[in-house]
């Protein structure tokens, strides 16, 4: 079984809000592991797996009609990425949007929860290191911790997804997951066919970016999570245990960033092309009703 509904962005707007609650719904068959990426090596110019691995994160399947997983990074692989998908089994997709200067923070701040970004590093020095990336490098796996800006450009990624899912291509916004969570989510189930009326009575939305209290603990977990994904992947309510446990003892609320008017104005100016290209291929795949940093209103 493989599966016929993929979230496939964006990264920092939302999407484990929406699996964790679709995941919890009768009629759907959440994948062992929220994020798959078995796709994601096309966007660096890799094979892909056999197929077998990609078929094994949907073992629990007994008669579902929705098979869902969940890998925002797929959004930024494109053209490549969209086919490989619809070739192999042809799915629905959605796509949630976020304001793309907040999700740049909120990206800054996860990296630097990963410990993947110093520490001492501002989000001023991040910009610019992010504005000397080149869109050419910005498919290079050692690059992807500066695609912070690049990936909020969304009227780069948006037509091939649009081409290849023609009527199958579900795009929301963030401002109304968190505005009206239950509302969104049972939209989507209506497009999928499948009762709204079975979720969950409340989805909390919380897309903080983690931070922890320990770094050597939170490096030393990170290393133990990569020697031990074999392992983790087969067993994932071990994966999901062994994770809750951690996050309880060491997880911490991020700091909030304080960020310079004048370097927000640089991060608006910066994507103002890109929303006004973005706003236009929205209007023309019949999204009509926009969130206000798409209509100019902040």
């Amino acid at each position: 079984m493989l599966p016929n509904f993929v979230v496939v962005g964006v990264s920092r707007a939302g999407t484990t809000t929406v699996f964790n609650t679709l995941a919890r719904h009768p009629e759907v068959l959440a994948s062992s592991t929220k994020e798959t990426r078995y796709f994601q090596p096309l966007r660096y110019g890799e094979p892909l797996a056999p197929l077998p691995k990609y078929e094994a994160y949907f073992r629990g399947y007994s008669g579902q009609a929705v098979v869902m997983e969940c890998t925002p990074d797929y959004f930024y692989g494109g053209d490549r990425t969209a086919t490989a998908i619809q070739r192999t089994c042809d799915p629905r997709v959605a796509i949630i949007l976020r304001e793309p200067a907040s999700r740049l923070i909120s990206f800054f701040q996860f990296m630097q929860g990963r410990l993947q970004l110093p520490a001492e590093m501002t989000l001023v020095e991040y910009v610019a290191r992010c504005r000397s990336l080149l869109a050419t490098d910005a498919d290079r796996r050692e690059n992807n911790v500066y695609t912070g800006l690049w990936g909020g450009q969304y009227a780069r990624f948006l037509p091939a997804w649009l081409a290849a899912y023609a009527g199958r291509c579900d795009i929301f916004f963030f401002d109304d997951l968190r505005a009206d969570p239950l509302g969104l989510l049972a939209e989507q189930c209506r497009r999928l066919g499948i009762d709204p009326q079975q979720l969950p009575d409340a989805v909390p939305v919380d897309n903080s970016a983690p931070a922890y209290r320990s770094t050597l603990v939170q490096r030393a977990a990170a290393s133990g999570a990569r020697l031990g994904r074999r392992v983790l992947h087969r067993y994932p309510r071990l994966y999901s245990s062994a994770r809750q446990g951690y996050e309880a003892v060491n997880k911490a609320e991020a700091p909030r960033i304080e960020v310079p008017e004048t370097l927000r104005r640089e991060i608006e100016a910066l994507y103002r092309p890109w929303n006004d290209q973005l706003r236009q291929q929205l209007q023309d795949a019949g999204v009509i009703e926009l969130p206000g940093w798409l209509r100019g209103q902040q």
